[in-house]
């Protein structure tokens, strides 16, 4: 009996889950959908975020210091074919990646049998974690991950996160900043073994899951770098203020930190966030 560490991003998925802007009553309604579909499937925004997915988010999964876990990729079928296409010769190069395409227009029903059938397959709930298609998890997340699991195995739930990590900044044009940030279970890297199998991560908000479960942190790596920049989803309603927890540094400390804990962007120029039309 093991737990299956496996990792969800959803990559324009059209239907219901922890954004604020779909968690409403009518939130799977035909106008609700249609009108969300024309901001996610954008094909300004679909490059900008397919450029980051591949370059940041699928960059850290490829870069872990341990190998052995499962990345799933969910989008919608109603995703236009030529991105489910590109879609999927990102996940062709990537060896725990894998392209989720579902009918469903809610998360956690869309994920219900992957998780459930992992479950039977390992005798035991998944180690789930979740990450948006414009962050990134350090090198040794994973490693790290799977060790604090072992060691929490006699529970049976909980979450895991990890505090510590790395932020770029970038609105309107601006020139990137560079933060070093302390945010107990943000969103990037958030992970949790919930009792019932079937059950996703993102059926809870992750900023309460130590409220709702036992929890541990992990002080010992930067575990997240997050994104907040105009094509992200935190800036649909303009320009956010600067998020509690988040410490402003210079270029050459955040370097520093990247090759530390995320090596594999270490020549990531940031100065493409504001260009990356192309």
């Amino acid at each position: 009996m093991s737990n299956r560490i496996v990792g969800f991003c959803r990559f324009a998925f059209l239907g219901r889950g922890d954004w604020m802007g779909m968690q409403r009553p009518d939130a799977t309604d035909a106008g609700m959908l249609a009108g969300r579909a024309r901001m996610l499937f954008d094909p300004k925004r679909l490059r900008q975020r397919l450029f980051t997915l591949e370059h940041i988010t699928l960059a850290s999964i490829a870069g872990q210091t341990d190998q052995d876990f499962d990345f799933v990729i969910l989008t919608s079928d109603s995703l236009p074919d030529e991105w489910k296409h590109r879609l999927a010769q990102l996940c062709d190069k990537v060896p725990q990646a894998r392209l989720m395409v579902s009918d469903e227009t809610d998360t956690n029903r869309a994920l219900a049998p992957l998780l459930d059938d992992l479950s039977r397959t390992h005798g035991a709930p998944a180690l789930q974690f979740r990450l948006d298609d414009d962050d990134a998890v350090g090198r040794r997340y994973i490693e790290k991950l799977r060790s604090h699991g072992r060691m929490l195995a006699e529970l049976p739930r909980v979450a895991i996160g990890f505090p510590r990590g790395l932020s770029v900044i970038t609105y309107e044009g601006a020139a990137p900043s560079f933060w070093q940030t302390h945010r107990g279970f943000t969103g990037a890297g958030a992970a949790a073994r919930l009792q019932l199998g079937s059950k996703s991560i993102f059926a809870l908000n992750h900023f309460s899951l130590p409220q709702r479960m036992p929890a541990f942190t992990d002080l010992s790596i930067m575990g997240h770098l997050v994104l907040r920049w105009d094509s992200g989803d935190t800036a649909t309603d303009g320009i956010p203020e600067i998020p509690w927890g988040y410490e402003q540094v210079e270029e050459t400390q955040f370097r520093h930190d990247l090759k530390q804990h995320f090596p594999f962007l270490s020549e990531f120029d940031w100065s493409r966030l504001r260009r990356s039309e192309s």
